[in-house]
């Protein structure tokens, strides 16, 4: 798994990794702990999971990269899931509280 994104806050972390899952499929997951998280959610960890469908990763990149070029604020994984709606990329998602 390679970290893609981390802050850290006074309060706790967020951090953003990718890796390739046992079908080649891409698995992008986010990661957020601390008191904000458990004021927000009751626990103190939040887990999203963004997994791209393995024949459509090719056309997530080169969204990604449109996206990312043409952006002047960082986006998220919710912006690439939205972002994945539009241009008919299959992927799915999972939290866990």
């Amino acid at each position: 798994m390679e970290q893609i994104y981390r802050k850290e806050f006074p309060h706790g972390s967020h951090s953003v990794y990718g890796e390739y899952g046992i079908n080649r499929d891409l698995v992008l997951s986010s990661y957020h702990y601390g008191s904000d998280v458990e004021d927000f959610w009751g626990n103190d960890e939040y887990e999203y999971y963004l997994i791209i469908e393995k024949d459509d990763v090719p056309k997530f990149l080169l969204e990604s990269l449109i996206k990312g070029f043409n952006s002047e604020k960082k986006f998220t994984l919710h912006d690439l899931k939205e972002m994945c709606d539009k241009k008919e990329i299959k992927y799915t998602t999972t939290s866990y509280v």
